[in-house]
């Protein structure tokens, strides 16, 4: 009777500490667009997002790459019809509106993984594979590397 009870619980503990751990997976958590809201530097300085960021969206997909989409829609207006206006921008911005790869990622646990893509097809936003730490908590996403932090959230 005594090992069955333990066995029981063993199995109750081994259960619940599955489920717990099933809880937070990053690697799904992730899958989506989001926006940056603010960076601190590697000394602690926090900056907002600089104007216009609300534009450049970051989609993680669920195969791994990372993407750049531009929405105009965040944009001020004055800003808007000055891009339009230089017709080798507006033709990079109807691409990127559409979702440029500029990048890979791998989760495993809190860490994130990213490099370049293979052929990026926009900007190069990372010039070698990094490591970094990430936490998501709801609709905010943390990565933490170490030239600084990028809070991000989530664009529903």
């Amino acid at each position: 009777m005594r090992l069955a009870r333990r066995t029981l619980a063993g199995l109750i503990a081994f259960g619940l500490l599955t489920l717990a751990t099933g809880c937070g997976n990053n690697k799904e958590k992730i899958v989506g667009k989001w926006k940056i809201s603010s960076m601190t530097d590697k000394n602690g300085k926090e900056e907002n997002a600089p104007p216009g960021a609300d534009a450049a969206l970051f989609e993680f997909t669920s195969d791994g790459n990372m993407n750049l989409v531009v929405d105009m829609g965040n944009l001020p207006a004055d800003v808007k019809a000055k891009m339009e206006q230089d017709k080798d921008l507006a033709e990079k911005i109807e691409k990127a509106k559409k979702g440029l790869t500029v990048g890979k990622y791998t989760v495993s646990g809190d860490t994130i993984e990213v490099s370049p893509a293979d052929k990026a097809e926009g900007p190069s936003l990372f010039s070698k594979k990094e490591k970094a730490k990430l936490k998501i908590d709801g609709d905010t996403m943390t990565i933490t590397a170490e030239d600084g932090t990028f809070k991000f959230t989530r664009v529903k």
